[in-house]
């Protein structure tokens, strides 16, 4: 499907990504559980470039497809439709929405599932204020955590594009991400993530 980026919820993060990425020469596709003039008039305006389609078209149509929705909606898909494609994973648990003990999201570990971790650790005003291209000093780092490696890497590839710097983790570093973890709410470089990543690493074999 080429350079196609499906986006699943047409709100701040969703609405941004699909920006820079149409920016960057993607095709984008954004779809939204809400219908109707409203979502049209924000897809229109904000996200200039990417086109607004049903969810069943967005999904079916895209290699790789953006989880921009809340963390307690991703129980409400369909797995079977997620097959196909890449699945960015940018939800996060909130305790006023989700509670003190949520449970985990039911794609994690699910056999067929492309899941990559990415883009959930950084704010939708960071990335509109800090994309810079390929080579840029101080450009700012974002993580992309799997054990797929092909799916990492085609992740990272769009990390890339979209204006910042890539930084590819395995599965069981994926915590580093999270909202209670090192990387959240931190504009971090590639050396400095990069930096952290192995500290954590280290820390982790004292504990053994």
């Amino acid at each position: 499907m080429g350079d196609r980026l499906g986006i699943l919820g047409a709100g701040k993060l969703g609405t941004t990504v699909a920006r820079l990425a149409a920016s960057a020469g993607w095709d984008v596709l954004i779809a939204d559980a809400r219908t109707g003039p409203m979502i049209e008039l924000i897809v229109s305006t904000v996200a200039s470039g990417a086109r607004l389609v049903g969810v069943d078209e967005m999904l079916t149509s895209s290699g790789i497809v953006l989880l921009a929705i809340p963390y307690s909606h991703v129980s409400d898909l369909d797995p079977e439709k997620l097959a196909h494609a890449i699945i960015i994973d940018a939800t996060n648990p909130w305790l006023e929405a989700d509670g003190a003990n949520p449970p985990e999201s039911p794609l994690r570990g699910r056999p067929g599932i492309r899941l990559v971790r990415s883009l959930n650790h950084v704010a939708y005003e960071e990335l509109l204020a800090y994309a810079e291209p390929a080579g840029a000093p101080f450009r700012m780092a974002v993580a992309v955590a799997s054990d797929d490696v092909e799916a990492r890497g085609e992740v990272a590839a769009l990390v890339d594009a979209l204006g910042f710097d890539p930084v590819e983790l395995d599965g069981r570093s994926a915590w580093l991400l999270d909202a209670n973890g090192p990387f959240f709410g931190r504009r971090l470089s590639k050396g400095e993530m990069t930096a952290v990543v192995s500290a954590s690493r280290r820390a982790d074999r004292l504990t053994w």
